[in-house]
């Protein structure tokens, strides 16, 4: 729903009470301002979005192996053992 800034001016809480059930978009001069969202709702979709970028992270991060650590003691002992 589309409101002009002046008619914002004039009966907020109307349009406020009205974010509720959709989203406001404000605009002046036939260019949008802003928009009034309701708080749940943004709230819900923040968590999400949050959740989904959490998720990239993790998808992506590849994992080092102990195994690929260099360690002269281990390599040694192994030698030592007959299994180098």
């Amino acid at each position: 729903m589309y409101i002009q800034l002046s008619e914002l001016k004039t009966n907020p809480s109307k349009y406020f009470d009205l974010s509720k059930t959709v989203d406001v978009i404000v605009t002046r001069h036939g260019q949008r301002i802003g928009r009034i969202v309701c708080e749940e709702r943004a709230a819900k979709l923040d968590r999400l979005n949050a959740f989904d970028e959490l998720m990239k992270f993790v998808g992506t991060t590849p994992s080092v192996p102990d195994s690929t650590v260099y360690d002269a003691n281990k390599e040694e002992r192994l030698h030592d053992k007959g299994l180098l």
